[in-house]
């Protein structure tokens, strides 16, 4: 079954836009896929093959997504989609659920030709705080507000959590060195990506976006992957596992991409 988020959006349009003066409009879609070294990324049972030829398997991956606009084609103008979402890949425990994609929609975007995209990935400091756990019923960050850490006065802006087979026995125990649980946040590791891409919106013509995150590229950093045998590198439970926040953030930016 094809998966729809349905997010309350707050702030549709930018600067003095209102309902009454957008003109023609549109529905633009945003469709995300999760996939490991360009397969689809199936949760719990399926087994990759890490770069040091070691065994990993995923049990969880999501995160929040904000402040995303298309930017206008002329000028440094745009047209705001959505201020937050939460994508969750972790129910694609079946290969046509992983490939079927999130969908995030819009239907009400002002038609003409934009240059390209932007994404927050994360939470923005101006709504990343606990009262936002108070929010109207529909907002992402009510729906998930198990998502907002309190000792870190922060939201969870990325999940990734699985089992690594740390001794390359090809067996996966339950023992501490086995699991890794990578749960990035604070406004330090908030990050925001453009994509430039022509987009031309037209009066009733939905229009999709494609995008792709291969959560390989999460751990690898120019050719060289985030040693997992070590245990410092198994989780960032703490404010001090920043570095290692920075580090996963940051490679989000390159496991994100948009299909052309």
């Amino acid at each position: 079954m094809r998966k729809f988020l349905l997010f309350l959006v707050l702030g549709l349009w930018v600067a003095s836009c209102k309902d009454d003066d957008i003109g023609p409009t549109t529905t633009v879609n945003l469709n995300f896929k999760a996939t490991y070294d360009g397969r689809p990324l199936v949760f719990t049972d399926s087994v990759y093959v890490y770069p040091d030829g070691h065994l990993i398997k995923f049990d969880r991956l999501n995160f929040f997504i904000s402040d995303i606009a298309l930017l206008e084609a002329q000028g440094s103008g745009e047209a705001g989609l959505i201020d937050i979402g939460f994508l969750n890949f972790s129910d694609n425990s079946t290969l046509p659920e992983a490939e079927t994609p999130l969908v995030v929609s819009n239907n009400k975007v002002p038609v003409g030709q934009y240059k390209g995209i932007r994404i927050g990935i994360g939470v923005p400091a101006s709504l990343n705080r606990s009262s936002s756990t108070t929010l109207p019923t529909g907002n992402p960050l009510r729906d998930n507000a198990g998502e907002f850490w309190s000792d870190w006065d922060s939201y969870i802006f990325l999940k990734s959590e699985g089992k690594f087979d740390a001794d390359g026995s090809g067996q996966f125990g339950d023992g501490p060195k086995e699991g890794f649980g990578h749960h990035p946040g604070t406004d330090e590791v908030y990050r925001s990506i453009t994509f430039t891409h022509p987009i031309v919106l037209e009066e009733g013509k939905p229009f999709d976006l494609n995008f792709v995150l291969d959560i390989l590229k999460l751990y690898v950093k120019d050719g060289v992957a985030l040693d997992l045998t070590k245990p410092e590198n198994l989780d960032t439970q703490s404010p001090s596992d920043l570095e290692l926040a920075k580090f996963l953030m940051n490679n989000l930016l390159q496991a994100l991409a948009l299909e052309k």
